[in-house]
This record gives structure tokens, C-alpha cells and sequence, in this order.
């Protein structure tokens, strides 16, 4: 049975408003560097209509700072004067069933009946994918009238049971227009540059850079070569942009780990070893030999960036079979680690899943922690020298791309609910064996190959498969991404990879 006392220590601001700011990951945040607030959290909405029950889930992998995020809004809440006793948080760390969400939800609307106002509730429950069939609890309390005018967040790091758990509400997550589904991953690399460089804030500022529709204009020019003059004003920041894209290279997007290397100059070798456990601890309650996760891994690195087969993997791998590289992939990509690219059918726009597909990482540190776990050196060094050969700065380039392209894609689509970026994000290949790195498509007027071309000079004659795609399927522009070139051609525009991820 829960405590009460349990209730309260959980909930500090219930005899202090300002106790959030004893919080040890406020405290946290505070001292960080970087200070670093998701855009996420400001685009959910919490309050709707009372007889409107709204139940979100927020999921991604481990220690990308989704409970920091819940405690941001519950202070924000706080200083906007929102009753102290409408506003609850448990951590379901040490949870065993969805009886115990019933008993902690009920404890807390017992307790604080009398002190609560008749205005809207919001429910934090913190870590409920640690909790097996933990929506099951909510269900019951949502169809027994129990949560009126309440906006419940549930989050998880185990990513695939928080999916899972709220695919199993139906037409009991409210009414809303958006996504009911909302996953915070590692930030991308205009979030990082903003945050890193306050020229680079100044200038996305000033050219409301930070507004979507603002990006979706420039962006929708540069596909017909069309240049916005905020590019321009984009582009005069390349130097800087290119630097701080070295450093994004290295530290991927996660706020401790980029606070570790602002702070120190390196990362220590326990935050590698702690990131790696918390991924191997997932993989190891799913009844996964961790062995062959290494050595799938392993595969994945060596083939990033070029086309592969679940045999090419598995024999790579030595896994014994196609099943389980297919398996073990698809794993990897349901707990946020890994993106799988298909190849694009042009006639029907569709992908082709029984082709050969492109894997990437979804974020550079977790290769760089893959990658050191089979290293004999440490993992700091082993990711510098990784990084000074220019072959892997493009294939990383490229994987940070197709990262940034499937976040594109979401941001632009109207369907978020059922969101797949399989539909948006391929690559192409033409009848001679050659590839275009990627083709978007956002589904109805953008259909554009995306060639990355991490280097200086630029070639037209290393573009056979561009020319062919725009032959096969008169789409007639095209983006080459390059190190520093800025240009545009009779055919497409070449544009460097670290300004073009400013917009998207």
C-alpha cells in the first residue's frame, strides 16, 4: 500500500511551491552548461476542455532527460500559479503492477481532496514502462470516471513498452489534434548550435529562425534552387556552424554529455560505460544475448552508409540467421538507437522493404559508445580517431542527415498519429548499381534527391545516379550537401551540410 508520506516527499511544492527548486534535477539543470530546454515540451499541450481526459505517453532512450522535462513543466506550472495540489508526480521505479498506479493515483486524489481546486489536474507518473501492462491501471481509472479534467503524462525509457501501453487505450486518450505520442530524443544540431554559440542564437532570432513555418518557406525554395535571403544570412555563419558541426560529430545531442565536454574539454570514460549499460540493460530484459549485440553493432558501424542485406548482416555478426539480424535491427530501432532506410520505388512512392536497406545510428554518441565497447582503447580517444579520418566525418555527416531529415519529415506531416518515416525518408538506386543517398518525400508536392557530400570540392561527374533519378521521375531539382560549397547549378543546389541542418 502507498504512503502518504510517500506522496508527499514526492511532491515537495505541496507544503512549499518553491521546493521544485530543491529538486535534484532541477539543481541539475541549473548547473549545467548548456541549460538546455526541449522545444518538445513547449508544443504539448495540457489543458483542454474539463470533460476532456487527455492521456500522453513520452518516450525515447534512456537519460535524454525526459524527467528533467517533466520537472521544467511542473515549475513553469508552479510560477504561473497553478495550485500546488493540482499538480502530482510519482516515480514508478519500484512499481509491480498496474494495481499499484491505482493505488497511487486514488492515494493522491484522496489525500489532497480537500486542497485541490475543481480546475484541471495534471498527472505526472514518471518511468510507468518499468511496470509491465501499466496501462491497464490508467483504463480502469479513466472508465470508473475517475480522472476528470486531468492531463496525464507517462513516460518511459524503456521505449518499446510505453508505445506498446498506450496503443492498448483506444478511445480512451482524449481528444486531441495533435499526437498523443511524444518522443523526446537527443536534440538536433540547430538546438545544439543555439545553444553553444550566442552569434548563432542572435541570427535564428532575428530571422525567426525558430518558427516552422519560416523554416518550411526557405526550405521549400532551396527544393525549387530558389535561395531565401535568410540562407544567405545563414550561410555568412558557415566557419562557426562548420566548427560547432565538428564538436556535434563527437558529442551527439544528449545535454550531459555535451555539458561534460564544454565542462572538462573530454568525456570520462563512466558516462560511455553508464550510457552503455542502461542500453544494455534494456536489451537484456528482452532476453537478448548481449554478445551479439556487440558484434551486431559491430556490423552496423562497418556497413554505415552503404547498402545491406539481413544475410550481409548476419553473417557479419555471425548471428546464424537472417531472422534475428532483421530482429535484432528492429529492436535496435524501437528503443531510438538505430534508423532503418529503405529503398525508395519511385512509381509508387513507396519503400521497398524486401531490397537491401541503409542502417545508421540515430544519434553520434551512440556510435561512438558502440563503437568504443569493441575498442581496446579508451572511449574519448577511440572516438577522436574515428573522427580523423575524413571517409567516417562523411559517413557521420550522412547518418546525422538521414537523422535530421526523418525529424523533418514528422515536423511536416499533418498525419502525426500515424507517422511512419518509412514513408518519407529512402534512398534510390538506378539499374547500373548506383545510389542516390536520399530521396524525401513529404507525401504529396516535395519529391527531392538528397546527395551528402562532405568535402570542399564538388564534382557534377560523381552524380550519375542524381541525373539518372531526375530522368526517370522528371523531378527536376535536386540538393548536394557539401563541407563549405555554396551554390546553385542547372540542376540542383549545393548547400553545406551544417546550414542546411539549421533548417530542419
Amino acid at each position: 500500500m502507498v504512503k502518504d508520506s510517500d506522496l508527499r516527499r514526492a511532491n515537495p511544492w505541496w507544503l512549499n511551491r518553491d521546493g521544485i527548486q530543491e529538486d535534484e534535477l532541477i539543481k541539475e539543470w541549473e548547473n549545467s552548461t548548456i541549460k538546455y530546454d526541449p522545444r518538445l515540451r513547449h508544443k504539448i499541450v495540457y489543458d483542454f476542455e474539463p470533460q476532456n481526459t487527455v492521456v500522453y505517453t513520452l518516450r525515447g532512450p534512456r537519460q535524454v532527460g525526459k524527467s528533467t522535462l517533466i520537472k521544467l513543466q511542473i515549475r513553469d506550472f508552479l510560477k504561473k500559479g497553478i495550485s500546488p495540489w493540482n499538480i502530482f508526480y510519482y516515480a514508478l521505479d519500484l512499481a509491480e503492477s498496474p494495481k499499484e498506479i491505482v493505488e497511487v493515483i486514488e492515494g493522491y486524489l484522496q489525500l489532497t481532496k480537500r486542497q485541490r481546486k475543481e480546475d484541471r489536474c495534471y498527472i505526472f507518473l514518471d518511468e510507468a514502462s518499468s511496470v509491465e501492462n501499466w496501462q491497464k491501471g490508467v483504463k480502469w481509472l479513466i472508465d470508473g470516471g475517475r480522472l476528470p479534467n486531468c492531463t496525464l503524462l507517462a513516460s518511459g525509457s524503456h521505449a518499446i513498452n510505453i508505445k506498446t501501453g498506450t496503443e492498448l487505450l483506444p478511445g480512451r486518450k482524449g481528444k486531441i489534434e495533435d499526437n498523443y505520442d511524444k518522443v523526446l530524443i537527443p536534440m538536433k544540431f540547430s538546438e545544439y548550435a543555439t545553444l553553444l554559440d550566442k552569434g548563432i542564437k542572435n541570427m535564428v532570432f532575428e530571422n525567426s529562425l525558430i518558427s516552422f513555418e519560416v523554416r518550411k518557406a526557405i526550405f521549400t525554395k532551396l527544393v525549387n534552387r530558389e535561395i531565401d535571403e535568410r540562407l544567405d544570412v545563414i550561410n555568412s555563419h558557415v566557419d562557426e556552424l562548420n566548427n560547432i558541426f565538428q564538436e556535434y560529430m563527437q558529442t551527439g545531442g544528449t545535454p550531459k554529455i555535451v555539458d561534460e565536454k564544454l565542462k572538462t574539454g573530454t568525456i570520462s570514460e563512466h558516462l560511455y560505460t553508464n550510457y552503455l549499460d542502461t542500453f544494455k540493460g534494456d536489451w537484456n530484459k528482452l532476453g537478448k544475448k548481449e554478445t551479439l549485440l556487440k558484434q551486431f553493432c559491430g556490423a552496423i558501424i562497418k556497413a554505415l552508409g552503404s547498402r545491406t542485406s539481413w544475410n550481409k548482416l548476419s553473417q557479419a555478426a555471425e548471428l546464424g540467421s537472417d531472422n534475428t539480424a532483421q530482429d535484432y535491427a528492429l529492436t535496435l530501432k524501437d528503443l531510438f538507437l538505430l534508423t532503418i532506410i529503405h529503398m525508395y520505388g519511385e512509381e509508387k512512392k513507396i519503400p521497398l522493404i524486401k531490397k537491401e536497406r541503409k542502417l545508421y545510428f540515430h544519434d553520434p554518441y551512440f556510435l561512438h559508445i558502440f563503437n568504443g565497447w569493441m575498442s581496446p582503447s579508451d572511449n574519448f580517444g577511440t572516438s577522436e580517431k574515428f573522427l580523423e579520418d575524413k571517409i567516417n566525418q562523411g559517413r557521420m555527416a550522412e547518418q546525422i542527415v538521414a537523422d535530421h531529415l526523418i525529424r523533418w519529415a514528422f515536423i511536416l506531416s499533418e498525419k502525426k498519429q500515424t507517422f511512419d518515416y518509412y514513408n518519407h525518408v529512402f534512398y534510390w538506386e538506378d539499374g547500373n548499381n548506383r545510389e542516390v543517398d536520399f530521396i524525401f518525400y513529404d507525401g504529396k508536392d516535395i519529391e527531392v534527391p538528397i546527395e551528402v557530400k562532405y568535402r570542399n570540392s564538388i564534382d557534377p561527374r560523381e552524380f550519375p545516379a542524381l541525373f539518372q533519378f531526375f530522368r526517370k521521375t522528371r523531378t527536376k531539382n535536386g540538393i548536394v550537401l557539401s563541407e563549405k560549397e555554396f551554390d546553385v547549378k542547372s540542376e540542383y543546389v549545393v548547400i553545406p551540410v551544417s546550414v542546411f541542418l539549421m533548417l530542419i
